[in-house]
């Protein structure tokens, strides 16, 4: 590979952290953002554009037609998992069918999964619009990453619950050591607690160890 400059080094490096961060590649925009708090400041997208060409030419990243379309050369394969996808969450009311088909599979860093038996789930709902998992809030259209190997919750994990068949996402909370809260953490006033009692047709399906942001 030919060697970079200074400022290459800085966008390549700038994509590396965020790719590692996100478990997926940055849009030009969110490489200019990186790049800033690594203390390249630029104003037009167009240069990070050129940076892009400059990194393709040199032989470090290759550029293809999709959404996110980078790819860093030089990954070994095995820095990548596939996890499964089973259905969708909502991120308000117990309102969404909890299906235990697989719908798909996505490829993630394992950085993100650390050898854990995780699944994702996409978010429907503002309920958990304020909460925050690594850095990054809750938002409708999202995918949350699920530890299902987590058996023993903590006040403030935000969790993932099917109530009598229909699943949602919301932080936990232990009342008395028998009745649970679940709680909103939203900008919405109309979202409300749920409680549950022993006797209540429920199962904590896992831990939300991390949200990984669609492109809008």
């Amino acid at each position: 590979m030919q060697i970079l400059t200074q400022k290459q080094k800085i966008v390549l490096q700038a994509i590396k952290t965020y790719f590692t961060e996100n478990g997926e590649m940055p849009t030009v925009r969110e490489i200019k953002t990186e790049t800033g708090k690594l203390g390249l400041k630029l104003k037009s997208l167009r240069s990070f554009f050129l940076y892009l060409n400059a990194l393709e030419e040199k032989g470090y990243i290759e550029r293809t037609s999709e959404d996110r379309g980078i790819l860093l050369k030089g990954v070994n394969a095995d820095t990548f998992i596939q996890v499964p996808v089973f259905g969708a969450s909502s991120a308000g009311a117990a309102t969404m069918f909890a299906d235990q088909y697989i719908e798909g599979y996505m490829r993630v860093s394992k950085r993100l999964v650390k050898d854990r038996n995780v699944f994702a789930v996409q978010v429907s709902g503002t309920s958990m619009n304020k909460a925050k998992v690594n850095g990054k809030t809750i938002q409708s259209g999202d995918f949350i990453l699920v530890d299902a190997q987590t058996k023993e919750y903590h006040n403030g994990d935000r969790v993932l619950v099917v109530i009598d068949g229909l699943a949602t996402v919301k932080t936990y909370r232990s009342l008395d050591g028998k009745t649970i809260a679940l709680l909103p953490e939203s900008t919405d006033k109309m979202h409300k607690p749920i409680f549950l009692t022993p006797e209540d047709n429920f199962v904590i399906n896992g831990k939300v160890i991390d949200v990984l942001k669609m492109p809008k």
